[in-house]
């Protein structure tokens, strides 16, 4: 396990500005989906 965390960790430290902001947008699209109410009470 510590092998892979090692090979992600060095493919995250080389990232970018650009790849940061990327993986943020794509953690508030998802966060927008979970927060909009799927699978809540209000569809029944």
């Amino acid at each position: 396990m510590t092998r892979y965390m090692n090979i992600v960790l060095h493919y995250v430290n080389g990232w970018g500005l650009w790849e940061w902001v990327l993986i943020g947008l794509a953690v508030l699209a998802v966060g927008m989906f979970c927060m909009r109410g799927f699978g809540s009470r209000t569809n029944y």
